[in-house]
């Protein structure tokens, strides 16, 4: 089997945009396209266990969002698992960030955790409402490609990082291995990254992976395939691309 190795300078990403079907003020209809889109990408690749969001209050009329830290004392907000696997860190992306914990992560958790975010919003200044702008995805768990059991060593995948080597703890699940990160050595060895946000009425994603595996190794067809779940959801995906950020 090829090395392992996490390259977060060479990283691989897919780019994405859509024009939301729906009415751009709709805040927790632009949510649902944006979780769906996360779960299209995670299908059988991974599966979040946190996510933040910023939920800046919005301008009624043309729905921009308010700069931060004006209407509103809470506008960031995470949603996390309960209970991380081994050797794993949640790390906060926002200051004064709001915890919430749940068992799992799927679909319908996360709207409703962003639907009671929204009702829960008190928007002091005139003409405002509640809105959200961005949603970010830096912990999960990752099914590693058939190709990788090979190199599993016991209960763990030894993947080379920087001079050094992290003996990832491999959980077997489904007939199907898994692996999640980061790692609580560094922030920057989590295998996937997702981040989407809002303008007015159009979404914008970016889809990161760090590791060889996915960006030219075994696991770069599923990638691809990942890329043509969220075309088939209309989103304007453009070509897998690798280099720095």
């Amino acid at each position: 089997m090829t090395e392992v190795r996490i390259r977060p300078k060479s990283r691989g990403h897919v780019y994405a945009e859509l024009l939301a079907p729906c009415d751009a003020g709709d805040q927790l209809a632009l949510a649902e396209i944006a979780v769906d889109a996360i779960s299209a990408l995670g299908a059988g690749l991974f599966e979040p266990l946190s996510v933040d969001g910023e939920f800046p209050c919005h301008e009624t009329e043309f729905g921009l969002p308010l700069p931060p830290g004006m209407g509103q004392s809470a506008p960031y907000h995470q949603l996390r698992v309960a209970s991380l696997p081994a050797d794993v860190q949640i790390r906060g992306i926002w200051t004064d960030t709001v915890i919430t914990r749940c068992e799992r992560l799927d679909r319908a958790t996360i709207l409703s955790w962003i639907a009671g975010v929204l009702a829960g919003q008190r928007c002091s200044e005139p003409d405002t409402r509640p809105g959200w702008n961005e949603l970010v995805i830096e912990t999960v768990r990752a099914r590693l490609p058939d190709a990788t059991a090979a190199g599993v060593e016991g209960d763990e995948l030894l993947v080379s990082h920087g001079a050094g080597v992290i003996a990832y703890p491999v959980e077997r699940s489904a007939d199907a291995l898994w692996v999640a990160g980061p790692h609580i050595r560094n922030f920057d060895t989590v295998p996937f990254e997702v981040t989407i946000s809002k303008d007015y009425g159009s979404l914008s994603l970016q889809f990161s992976t760090l590791w060889s595996l996915w960006i030219d190794g075994p696991g770069h067809p599923d990638i691809e395939a990942a890329s043509r779940r969220l075309s088939a959801l209309g989103w304007d995906v453009r070509p897998f691309v690798r280099g720095g950020m």
